[in-house]
């Protein structure tokens, strides 16, 4: 699997400013923790845009639709943050994935932000442009992969990607 798990993504999080932020949010409708989640993008504060944001889809499941792009643009964000892979920013999971499928996946994925009112869509929209315009290009894309696949960057998080697959199995078995 190509995708970062959660844990690797978030494993530097301030958890006590998590808490306070989810706290305050707690006292919140859903609007408010929507717009409180722009104003963390806007402060460069990806984490808590993402739990922020996620607080509005638990408090108003009726708009799934209108915060999931939010949540996609907040999210490509963090990957390309975390993971310099541009598999990962288009959420593409596994590195043997056909044009076809890559294909499919940054239609999905950009129509989404294209609809998307937030302030982090219009950057969002340029990442994934840019891992298309470099996975959609046989040439560009293997000279990446081969770059990929000897970065030792890479290598130490396929391994933690190992792990964490290895753990979450076991778990459920």
């Amino acid at each position: 699997m190509l995708l970062p798990p959660v844990e690797y993504l978030f494993n530097d999080i301030d958890r006590k400013a998590l808490k306070a932020l989810l706290d305050k949010l707690s006292k919140e409708d859903d609007e408010f923790c929507k717009n409180k989640a722009e104003e963390l993008f806007k402060q460069q504060n990806i984490d808590m845009a993402i739990y922020s944001i996620g607080l509005a889809f638990v408090k108003n499941r009726r708009r799934v639709q209108t915060y999931h792009p939010y949540f996609k643009a907040y999210a490509v964000h963090k990957v390309a943050s975390k993971v310099n892979n541009w598999y990962a920013v288009l959420g593409i999971k596994d590195l043997t994935s056909g044009f076809d499928d890559i294909k499919k996946q940054y239609n999905r994925l950009a129509s989404a932000l294209r609809s998307c009112p937030s302030v982090a869509a219009e950057s969002a929209l340029r990442l994934v442009n840019f891992a298309w315009g470099v996975l959609s290009q046989p040439n560009l894309r293997e000279a990446y992969d081969n770059q990929l696949f000897n970065s030792s960057e890479f290598l130490e998080y396929v391994s933690l990607s190992s792990s964490y697959s290895k753990a979450a199995t076991q778990r459920n078995a």
